[in-house]
């Protein structure tokens, strides 16, 4: 990747904000360029934005790479701090915050499979079954989270329940007044969670 309009400073603190690390960043002309990988904490084994393997016979092998969704995450954080950014990746060459928006999401659907078990970009890492929550939905205005069941008892689908490492709050207090007041729980649905 390489991107125009920002200094090293700048994107080691985006890709902080965001949850991935820099490597190889090196200048490339006016650019700079580098490689985004995963780190911080690892939930269930897998860091924030593990991408996972494009083969058709072994899916679930981990790959030490960030995913569509941490890359997209990236861009979005790079464009909100500099909307006039430039981004040239291995797909596309992004001239400012506008095009982005207009061109990325078609990414999602590249196939990074075999002719024979093709597979989406958007499909090779676990975040649509995993315990991170990750924003889902391709267009930077909408808010969609898709939350494996296990990660709250009571399987609540509002994004602002859970915390960011991906916990929920039903053992929170406030948390749980607003859920008797909101939605009609009772004092008697936290025993379990509390006990």
């Amino acid at each position: 990747m390489k991107v125009w309009g920002m200094d090293a400073a700048e994107l080691r603190d985006v890709a902080d904000e965001v949850g991935v690390e820099i490597k190889d960043l090196r200048p490339d002309g006016r650019a700079l360029r580098f490689q985004l990988r995963p780190t911080g904490e690892k939930i269930d084994g897998d860091y924030k934005y593990q991408r996972t393997s494009s083969s058709g016979f072994q899916p679930e092998r981990r790959v030490h790479a960030v995913c569509w969704h941490g890359h997209r995450d990236f861009m979005r954080a790079i464009f909100a701090r500099n909307p006039d950014a430039r981004i040239k990746t291995a797909w596309a060459d992004y001239k400012g915050a506008e095009n982005f928006a207009d061109e990325f999401e078609a990414t999602a659907w590249r196939n990074v499979g075999s002719m024979m078990y093709p597979m989406q970009a958007d499909s090779v890492c676990k975040c649509h079954t995993g315990s991170w929550l990750v924003d889902l939905s391709n267009r930077a205005g909408l808010q969609s989270y898709k939350v494996r069941s296990k990660a709250c008892p009571h399987v609540i689908f509002d994004v602002s329940h859970y915390r960011a490492n991906g916990t929920c709050k039903c053992d929170d207090p406030d948390e749980q007044a607003r859920m008797i007041r909101e939605w009609g729980y009772s004092a008697s649905d936290f025993k379990k969670v509390t006990a």
